[in-house]
């Protein structure tokens, strides 16, 4: 008997990992860092929680969409993915924060996650140099 029947069998859960094929995004809009910035402190100042992500010189967020009907669900199960859309500002170093009107906002470096690295590549080179 294989290894992988023999762990089903044993009440072991199979576990399968199948990454998105597609991001959709509707909608993204470049700011200056500085701007960035103060929308996530009135985020923040909103009680809203937020952390913004890096990855190839891009400091950005995104707000995906909740598979929440029929259609976005089929889309969802075929690695579809809609992000409703995506704030970003250009940032050619990282750092693990950005403080802005007292406020000190989480950056995580996502530079090894390959789809939000292939996010952020996009991001940069449809950006308009500042």
């Amino acid at each position: 008997m294989s290894s992988r029947k023999r762990d089903v069998q044993e009440g072991k859960v199979e576990i399968i990992y199948k990454p998105a094929k597609q991001i959709v995004i509707l909608d993204y809009y470049q700011f200056s860092k500085d701007t960035l910035a103060q929308m996530f402190a009135r985020i923040i100042q909103s009680g809203l929680p937020i952390m913004a992500q890096w990855a190839e010189g891009v400091l950005f967020v995104h707000f995906p969409l909740t598979p929440d009907t029929n259609d976005l669900m089929e889309n969802y199960i075929e690695g579809k993915i809609f992000w409703g859309s995506v704030n970003f500002a250009l940032m050619p170093e990282y750092a693990s924060s950005i403080k802005v009107a007292g406020f000190e906002v989480p950056v995580t470096d996502v530079s090894k996650h390959p789809i939000l690295r292939e996010v952020a590549i996009w991001l940069r080179m449809h950006a308009r140099q500042e």
